[in-house]
């Protein structure tokens, strides 16, 4: 089994937790008042996104020019970088098809939740390895959406079509990225402990994503 496979068998594991959360909120009545909810929350996660993979590729740097990590971690991370810049931006303008200002977005103070779910990924870049995010990146790339998804909400909910403008564009390009993160991961001379630390990162992302997502229902 490749490292890839390895991942997501181990992200298999959880990621019933984050289904079930993700369908209530879809089969929620409210859905038309909640999405929007659920669009602020993704901004909270995705503002952090580009600023933690640079802290992740400034540790990578940092690693042993003997690390046989150092250099392709440091590599992707700057690609992926460039691919997820501004996407934060981008969702700020959808929000305001319905009325909502950015101040207003900005002003509101992450749930401790999120802020764990985020959080905790800056422990293991820190202290044990930055592989360890490609655990988290993986979770968060996964599972996207398909055009009937969209189409179904927009018809569901009511909300204007621009949105889903930012919803939609990760549908289209994050199976690419799905791809070449599994090809870059099974490119990677990994050790047992670092496949056992992506496969922690991951695991807990994932928890932590179905625990944000349920708070949005609770």
């Amino acid at each position: 089994m490749q490292s890839s496979e390895r991942l997501r068998f181990r992200m298999a594991m959880t990621n019933a937790h984050l289904g079930e959360a993700l369908q209530t909120l879809w089969r929620s009545p409210d859905l038309a008042q909640l999405f929007p909810e659920y669009l602020i929350l993704l901004h909270q996660i995705i503002r952090a996104s580009v600023p933690m993979m640079e802290v992740a590729r400034s540790e990578a740097l940092k690693l042993s020019p003997s690390d046989p990590l150092r250099q392709p971690l440091a590599d992707y991370l700057a690609q992926h970088i460039d691919e997820e810049k501004d996407h934060d931006e981008w969702t700020l303008e959808d929000l305001g098809a319905i009325g909502l200002s950015r101040q207003q977005i900005l002003d509101r103070i992450p749930l401790p939740t999120t802020a764990a779910f985020v959080g905790s990924q800056y422990y293991w870049i820190f202290h044990h390895h930055p592989v360890g995010l490609l655990g988290y990146i993986s979770v968060l790339e996964s599972d996207p959406g398909t055009t009937d998804v969209y189409d179904d909400l927009e018809r569901r909910t009511g909300l204007p079509k621009p949105l889903f403008r930012t919803y939609r564009m990760h549908g289209e390009l994050d199976p690419q990225h799905v791809k070449e993160l599994d090809d870059f991961i099974d490119s990677l001379p990994l050790s047992e402990n670092q496949m056992s630390l992506m496969g922690i990162s991951a695991m807990s992302a994932s928890i932590g994503l179905a625990e944000c997502v349920s708070r949005l229902t609770s």
